[in-house]
């Protein structure tokens, strides 16, 4: 397998092609898709390339921003603590993975920071933590957080049990109609929370995933 995955569009080849003969000029070997994806046989093959990967970096362009391949691709690496990024024109990254560090190739270029990160992981072993880049952004802005389905179902799980609680004491005369109204507010205020919190997980993940 190669120490580096290669994820890009095939519109961006004669672009991606220097960056491909860079890293292989450092000595890194590369695995970039130079065909069309035809082949009945080609994605398992190109799932045993990703998996493979020492590193998997994701070139992002007008052209790979919608593209459902490189995102997919792009969230496996960094599932599996290995995505690099770098950009080539204004687009930028997609969310969630504008939240994370990518390399800026315009103009003259961020080699330096892009190639010790790659030498790190690929030569060092060195995971990617996307906590650590992610740091400060609060918990709305961060995949992590999208991709976190038990405190959702912790929160929802307490609101319930308060929801019984206090209908419980209220027809048991234990509680007044007003602190009830206020018991039942903040439950509500919580389900929507929640609902929100689903609503961009599934949102991240659809963007991410395709």
């Amino acid at each position: 397998m190669a120490d580096i995955f290669v994820s890009y569009s095939r519109l961006d080849q004669a672009r991606v092609q220097p960056i491909v003969e860079r890293l292989q000029s450092l000595g890194f070997s590369v695995w970039w898709d130079q065909h069309v994806r035809t082949d009945s046989a080609f994605p398992e093959e190109l799932q045993a390339q990703l998996d493979g990967a020492k590193a998997v970096l994701a070139v992002w362009t007008e052209n790979t921003r919608n593209a459902t391949w490189t995102c997919a691709e792009a969230a496996r690496a960094l599932d599996q603590r290995k995505l690099l990024q770098l950009r080539l024109d204004n687009a930028g990254a997609p969310a969630p993975f504008d939240a994370l560090t990518v390399a800026d190739m315009r103009g003259r270029g961020e080699w330096g920071p892009l190639e010790a990160a790659l030498a790190r992981v690929v030569r060092e072993g060195e995971a990617i933590e996307p906590e650590r880049t992610l740091a400060g952004l609060g918990p709305f802005n961060t995949p992590a957080m999208a991709g976190a389905p038990k405190l959702s179902l912790a929160a929802m799980a307490a609101a319930l049990a308060a929801f019984t609680g206090a209908m419980n004491a209220a027809l048991n005369g234990m509680m007044p109609v007003g602190s009830l109204q206020i018991v039942l507010t903040g439950v509500l205020v919580v389900a929507v929370i929640c609902a929100l919190l689903s609503f961009y997980r599934l949102r991240t993940v659809a963007r991410a995933g395709g």
